[in-house]
């Protein structure tokens, strides 16, 4: 059960009213408050004060205070005049009926108060949102206006010269005419006349138009950029599954490497297993991993060199050897042995792809750098390749001939 306050303390003017309600050693932010004109409430923990007032007060110019050990009231009469008592002197049930009510009451204030704020503010925001419409609309309005003043004043640039070009148009045009009237009376009068009048076309400082000219325009095909507009998205879906079914077949799929995988050396090792077991589609699916990741490692290059040169992609296989034989610069006796097996490996691919003669040049230079038996061994098979082919040639001759 709550505990009824009844030790408060209250005063009066003409015109005040003041209410001291102390709170018993309870902290002034417990306190629950609640005010009408003629009810009054305070609670805390469990202890209650209220207090039916004898005669209306005026709200919104009353103050209350909340103070460390009292809670202060200053009311300010409706009406001035000293009051007989603080409270109304009725029965239980009287006081109940006209404590609801005048709760009721305040309630329906509070609401209709809140109510008229949050309109207050929507209309506040409307009127916000019709100023900044109004003014994207002069901004607006004058960027059109500029947009037409420059219009103007490009088209009267060409209006000008359109009426110089006509005025001249029309000046040779009479030039024309008399010319014809002219010879129309000669020819009525029968009479020789030597006509001296030239016709005078008068010029105008304007150039004449550029003579046209058409232009062909040709447009490589294109398959991959843009596959919707093309309409090649399903090719182009089936060539790559087939190119991740021909990685997954080579054993290397560089998206299922680990981070600490993705290493050149590491890529260099696994390219040079994968030969050493003849799976040149692997060496070349991680040598080449391993040359996006590092451009600059000339030892990639040489080991996918031969693995391309096995492969039989001769083309390729020139290219690697090329491209090692740059980055092998400057020449150095350290580096003599990886340029000669790069131009040994070159000139094998070269003889292979065709170009007999350059490519047993290049295997002949390699020996020179350095001795090496095996590629002895290819030079002396190629050059017996070669002298077959150009007997075989010879023979064929005196046939072709007959």
């Amino acid at each position: 059960m709550p505990v009824i306050i009844k030790d408060f303390k209250w005063s009066q003017t003409d015109c005040n009213i003041s209410i001291i309600v102390p709170l018993h050693g309870v902290h002034q932010s417990k306190t629950d408050i609640f005010t009408s004109p003629q009810y009054i409430k305070v609670s805390f923990e469990a202890f209650f004060f209220e207090v039916l007032l004898l005669h209306p007060i005026n709200v919104s110019a009353s103050v209350c205070t909340k103070a460390l050990t009292e809670v202060v009231f200053d009311l300010k009469k409706v009406s001035s005049g000293m009051w007989e008592s603080l409270e109304l002197n009725n029965s239980r049930q009287e006081r109940n009926a006209l404590k609801q009510k005048l709760i009721l009451e305040e309630h329906e204030r509070i609401r209709k108060e809140t109510e008229g704020r949050i309109a207050k503010k929507k209309e506040l925001k409307r009127i916000a949102v019709n100023e900044q419409i109004k003014l994207d609309t002069r901004v607006r309005n004058r960027i059109d206006e500029i947009k037409k003043q420059e219009k103007a004043q490009a088209l009267g640039n060409i209006n000008e010269w359109k009426d110089i070009e006509e005025s001249c148009k029309s000046k040779n045009e009479k030039v024309k005419r008399a010319i014809s009237y002219q010879n129309e009376i000669d020819i009525i009068q029968r009479k020789p006349v030597l006509l001296r009048t030239k016709s005078k076309t008068i010029k105008s400082d304007i150039p004449k138009p550029r003579t046209t000219r058409s232009l062909q325009i040709l447009f490589t095909e294109r398959e991959f950029p843009t596959p919707s507009r093309e309409s090649l998205l399903e090719q182009e879906t089936e060539y790559l599954r087939k190119q991740a079914e021909a990685r997954r077949s080579a054993g290397f799929i560089d998206e299922d490497l680990r981070p600490e995988e993705k290493n050149p050396q590491y890529l260099l090792s696994k390219g040079r297993e994968f030969l050493k077991i003849d799976n040149y589609l692997g060496a070349i699916s991680a040598l080449s991993f391993g040359i996006k990741l590092s451009p600059k490692f000339v030892d990639l290059y040489i080991a996918r060199s031969e693995a391309h040169l096995k492969c039989g992609n001769f083309k390729r296989s020139v290219d690697d050897c090329t491209e090692a034989l740059i980055l092998l610069k400057p020449i150095s006796p350290i580096n003599l042995d990886e340029r000669a097996l790069c131009i040994g490996r070159r000139g094998i691919a070269l003889f292979k792809l065709g170009f007999t003669k350059q490519g047993i040049a290049e295997i002949k230079e390699s020996l020179k750098k350095k001795n090496n038996d095996e590629l002895t061994a290819i030079l002396n098979d190629l050059e017996h390749e070669y002298e077959q082919n150009n007997k075989n040639n010879d023979t064929q001759k005196p046939a072709d001939v007959k």
